[in-house]
């Protein structure tokens, strides 16, 4: 049943970057595979006889998600259609219910964890390549399967007809797992894939001329060096001016290859600074004001799980406040708890030094720059985005257990 459990989970996560490929409504391959392994998990507990009660509580998103389900519930009423609401809502239960208990089945091991995080990245990047072949050549070599797209009100590149800041989000995610080779191997093939790997995404995260993505990426590189810094206390400053040094290299050739588009990217991203040259960020603003007048009239009870974009016009990009225009106080109060027991597992890893993990430290980093994206971002329910946070959770409280078990065994 364990082997079984890691096999669809392998499979998975190597599908979750094509999330795209739906079976049913937003249902998709990946998600029938987690379901699986979630169902392996129900016929394990019930053969083995395990307490219900002690695997509920085991859960530590479980609260959280009954105080926001009161607040789905209670304004489900208001919505414009309650059966697109109740499906949004199945999709926050089906990443904190079904694919944390899918994740937890067993005591994960660092090289088992590792592997899958690799494999997520692999798949990634092999997308990547594709997309940028695409661009230098117009060729499409997915033959359609990627949906590669340009476009987006400028030339924009995504992919699985998602907005570029979600495949920008995606690949950010991936550059954390890549310096993770080169922090675990010695050998110098993996230190130069890694820096290939490393390259490749962020080229493919210019490309997308995503703000989210390049604010993600630079706060996951501050957090990177403050974190491994608190894993190691020390610095190879040799290995970081190679890394930096290869990066202005590769920047270079890049702009010299397509000045054109990084003249329209980095105007795009210029727009960070000053709102006003964005007509995109001026509605954002515009609708962030729209939604606090909202919730001011009705604080306690929201309009309808999924359904704001029909009040405003256009989702507000922030799933805190989202949470609160469409579930009210209570499905702000149990969505922000979500994110507070994340920060707060993030503090106490870096606290006792990671547990001397650097998988750990990688999944802590990526878990920073989830959140970060999702302050500016509509909704938050791409598994794809949310999968390596549920397993930093389950591998932070994994080797918590452990050290306080080993603590007391020397004691």
């Amino acid at each position: 049943m364990i082997s079984i459990n890691k096999a669809l989970l392998v499979v998975s996560i190597a599908l979750l970057p094509v999330s795209y490929l739906k079976l049913l409504g937003n249902f998709s391959i990946s998600d029938l595979f987690f379901l699986l392994s979630f169902l392996c998990y129900i016929c394990y507990i019930l053969h083995r006889g395990i307490s219900i009660r002690k695997i509920i509580i085991n859960n530590d998103f479980i609260f959280p998600l009954f105080i926001f389900s009161i607040g789905f519930f209670l304004s489900m009423n208001n919505s414009f259609d309650p059966i697109d609401s109740l499906l949004a809502f199945l999709q926050v239960i089906f990443i904190f219910i079904v694919i944390y208990y899918s994740m937890c089945f067993q005591n994960h091991s660092d090289e088992f964890l590792t592997n899958i995080l690799y494999l997520l990245t692999f798949v990634t990047v092999s997308i990547t390549t594709i997309s940028l072949l695409f661009f230098f050549t117009g060729i499409d070599y997915s033959y359609g399967f990627l949906l590669l797209e340009k476009g987006w009100g400028a030339e924009r590149f995504s992919y699985g007809d998602m907005e570029p800041n979600i495949t920008a989000r995606i690949m950010g995610q991936c550059i954390p797992v890549a310096l993770l080779l080169y922090i675990k191997k010695r050998a110098l093939v993996y230190k130069i894939t890694s820096i290939l790997s490393i390259l490749l995404l962020l080229a493919i995260i210019i490309l997308t001329a995503s703000r989210t993505g390049l604010v993600i990426v630079l706060l996951g590189i501050f957090s990177y060096i403050l974190f491994y810094y608190r894993y190691k206390s020390s610095y190879n400053i040799f290995t970081l001016v190679i890394y930096f040094s290869i990066l202005i290299c590769f920047i270079v050739f890049a702009y010299q290859s397509s000045p054109l588009f990084f003249e329209n990217a980095l105007d795009r991203y210029s727009t960070i600074f000053d709102s006003s040259y964005s007509s995109s960020s001026k509605e954002r603003i515009f609708v962030l004001e729209e939604s606090f007048n909202l919730i001011n009239k009705y604080p306690f009870v929201g309009y309808g799980f999924g359904n704001s974009h029909n009040i405003t016009g256009v989702s507000v990009h922030n799933s805190i406040v989202i949470s609160w225009l469409e579930n009210g106080i209570l499905g702000f109060i149990g969505y922000s708890m979500i994110y507070i027991i994340i920060l707060y597992y993030v503090a106490i890893g870096y606290y006792n030094r990671f547990f001397n993990s650097s998988t750990l430290m990688i999944l802590s980093v990526i878990s920073v720059m989830m959140i970060i994206g999702d302050m500016f971002m509509a909704n938050s329910y791409k598994r794809s985005l949310w999968v390596p946070v549920i397993m930093f959770v389950i591998y932070f409280k994994q080797l918590y257990q452990n050290s306080k078990y080993t603590l007391s065994a020397d004691i």
